[in-house]
Formats: structure tokens, C-alpha cells, sequence
């Protein structure tokens, strides 16, 4: 398969051997801040205006975890306007690559973008802008993981997803028939990973933000301002 990503910032950030995991790459899988087009589950409770600035301020918390971690150099694949103020704002402050999603579902969109990044490093990990409670920590241990000698490792998601994904190859068929946004998601993943007899190894599971509920759990534990 021919992929082709549009790269519209570099820096050579894979060089760098400041970074504790220089040979991984660290893959957040976001939509641009669009108003109406972002956290669609959680506007119908508190309202598509607050809802951007949920989105808002996820995406900049999760940049800054992944980028202040040091761990691995950092990409942010976005779905949208990649000359969004904030998106041009929070490269130029962050030093992360930005990279325009392919098109297709949730599952081929991970698939390309992982494929693209072990072309270049040897592992890679991907996550979403909705965990605010992922920390340095969680992503140092799921590089570890891989660095031990698992070929995949995963973090699931108290909503029946997951939150993380990552690995040393690329298997489609780990994203494929999957059925993205349902409560299905983590046990449609672990039956296609028991299929292919790929290593690895699953995270402690964790929360993200979707809908109204989640957004009340996030302001008493992240004490974030109310919107």
C-alpha cells in the first residue's frame, strides 16, 4: 500500500539523542479545534462552545505531557485545519511535527499513521488528546514494554476502548472490523490480537473524556476550570 503523509513542519528531532527513547516516536492522533466538529458527545451536555474549549485544552495538555516528557520525539497527526491559529501556535511553542490524517476510519487512519512513523523509528506509540490523567509515567512504561521485547502494547480505557497503542510493526488486521467508539473496542482488539499471535502487553487502564460525565470526573480530579 502507497502512503503518502503530508509532513508541513520537520524538525530533526529524531536525532536528538537528549531524549531517553530517541529510536521511538511518540504519535497524538487529534481533530483541529473546529467549533462543532470536536468532543460531539460531550457538547450535547454542556454545549458546542464549551465543548471547543474542552477539546481546546485537552489537546494542549496532552502536547505538553508528551512533548515535556522528553521521552521521544513527537508528532501530532491532526484531522482538520492544519493552519488552525492554536494548531500553528502550539507546534511552533512544542517543536512537534505536524502531520495531516489519511483519510478513512479511526482504524486506517492509526494503521497508516503508525506504519509511516516505524518506517523512520523503531517503535512508536499512539494516543488520543482525551486522557488528561496520561502521564509521563504511563508513556515511559509503554515504551519500556516495548523496549523489553513486546511487539504491541496497549492501554485500555475504563470505556471499553483504549487510550494507547503501540508497537515495533504495523498489522493492519489489529485495526480492522473494529467497531471505533463503542464499548466493544478493547475486546474486538484483544480477539484480533489473539488471531495474529503478536506479543504484547496491556497498561493499566485508564479515563478519558467524552461525554458530560467524564467532563464532571475531570474538573474534581484535575480541578480545571468549569466551563
Amino acid at each position: 500500500m502507497s502512503v503518502s503523509l503530508h509532513v508541513t513542519w520537520l524538525t530533526t528531532m529524531s536525532s536528538d539523542r537528549s531524549y531517553r527513547y530517541p529510536d521511538a516516536c511518540i504519535i497524538i492522533m487529534a481533530r483541529a479545534p473546529e467549533h462543532g466538529r470536536v468532543k460531539t458527545r460531550l457538547a450535547t451536555g454542556i454545549g458546542k462552545d464549551a465543548a471547543l474549549a474542552v477539546h481546546r485544552e485537552l489537546l494542549e495538555t496532552t502536547l505538553y505531557t508528551a512533548t515535556g516528557s522528553h521521552l521521544a520525539p513527537v508528532e501530532l497527526h491532526l484531522d482538520g485545519d492544519m493552519t488552525h491559529p492554536l494548531v500553528q501556535r502550539l507546534a511552533a511553542d512544542t517543536g512537534v511535527n505536524l502531520v495531516m490524517q489519511q483519510e478513512g476510519d479511526l482504524g486506517q487512519r492509526m494503521y497508516l499513521a503508525l506504519d509511516h512513523a516505524l518506517r523512520t523509528f523503531r517503535n512508536a506509540l499512539i494516543i488520543g488528546s482525551d486522557c488528561p490523567v496520561m502521564d509521563t509515567a504511563y508513556l515511559e512504561t509503554a515504551l519500556q514494554t516495548l523496549a523489553s521485547g513486546a511487539d504491541l502494547v496497549i492501554g485500555p480505557s475504563e470505556d471499553g476502548g483504549y487510550v494507547l497503542i503501540g508497537g515495533n510493526r504495523a498489522d493492519e488486521s489489529v485495526f480492522r472490523d473494529i467497531n471505533w467508539g463503542s464499548d466493544n473496542v478493547m475486546r474486538q482488539t484483544r480477539a484480533a490480537l489473539a488471531r495474529t499471535g503478536i506479543c504484547y502487553k496491556e497498561l493499566g487502564t485508564l479515563w478519558d473524556v467524552d461525554n458530560p460525565e467524564d467532563y464532571t470526573r475531570w474538573q474534581a480530579v484535575c480541578q480545571i476550570p468549569v466551563y
